[in-house]
């Protein structure tokens, strides 16, 4: 079996006190932290994992620390470390469609998307508390055709070595990714951690709606991964194919 290659790419940075991704821990230390995706190959394929914001001011409006270079913007950052244009991108996959992770769904016309089917439903139909982090425009008819959508009901193997769970908890539809690396299994983890320190440390990431899966899913990805690309974890550097041992 081909093994996996997977970069992270940073899309953003986020200023916001600590305390807001570690369920309480470290209130008032204020931190920057990154907005990751990530790209990934097996030397034939070409995958991406979450899109970044669509539109600065706009996401502001959520997440007032929200802060992008140029050389941050999706397209770009795609380009820079992965050296590749919007059109080679086969396949992307949303963790979930949040507005910092789908934003810029619409510039990868030529990919197929994967989502859970729970997630696209409840993305047009958020709950109050869910309702800032999700904006239409990022998923919608505009941004991608719906026959380009790949619903899932659940774990799916996408490709040899490419494996998708559902980790629910951070939204009703997150799923996190999985892709078997020489050094071993990497756990591209969307939002149901935020930094690695929620699995390791079993602390709930930033925004919760079912708080019993949410130590589910941490359990799902100890079971599965050795190493962890949380969405927004500071300690990886851009480009980098080295993350976060999971304890």
């Amino acid at each position: 079996m081909k093994k996996w290659v997977v970069k992270a790419i940073q899309v953003g940075s986020i200023e916001l006190d600590r305390s807001a991704m570690t369920h309480y821990k470290g209130k008032g230390e204020t931190v920057t932290v990154p907005i990751w995706c990530a790209g990934a190959t097996d030397g034939e394929h070409k995958v991406l994992v979450d899109t970044g914001i669509r539109d600065l001011e706009e996401y502001k409006k959520a997440e007032p620390g929200v802060s992008q270079s140029p050389q941050q913007d999706t397209v770009e950052a795609v380009r820079r470390i992965m050296g590749w244009e919007p059109e080679d991108v086969t396949i992307v996959i949303n963790t979930h469609l949040h507005c910092d992770h789908s934003g810029s769904n619409g510039k990868f016309k030529n990919a197929k998307f994967y989502i859970q089917k729970k997630e696209w439903e409840a993305a047009f139909m958020p709950l109050v508390p869910e309702a800032p982090f999700y904006d239409q425009l990022c998923y919608d008819k505009h941004a991608v055709n719906y026959f380009q959508w790949e619903f899932l009901n659940g774990d799916t193997e996408i490709l040899p070595g490419l494996r998708i769970i559902t980790t629910p908890g951070h939204t009703r539809g997150h799923q996190s990714v999985l892709f078997d690396t020489a050094k071993g299994v990497v756990c591209v983890s969307g939002d149901i951690c935020n930094v690695a320190e929620n699995v390791n440390g079993n602390l709930e990431p930033n925004i919760v709606v079912m708080v019993p899966e949410v130590y589910e899913s941490f359990q799902r990805i100890r079971q599965t991964s050795h190493f962890i690309l949380p969405g927004h974890e500071p300690e990886i550097e851009d480009g980098s194919e080295d993350f976060i041992p999971v304890i």
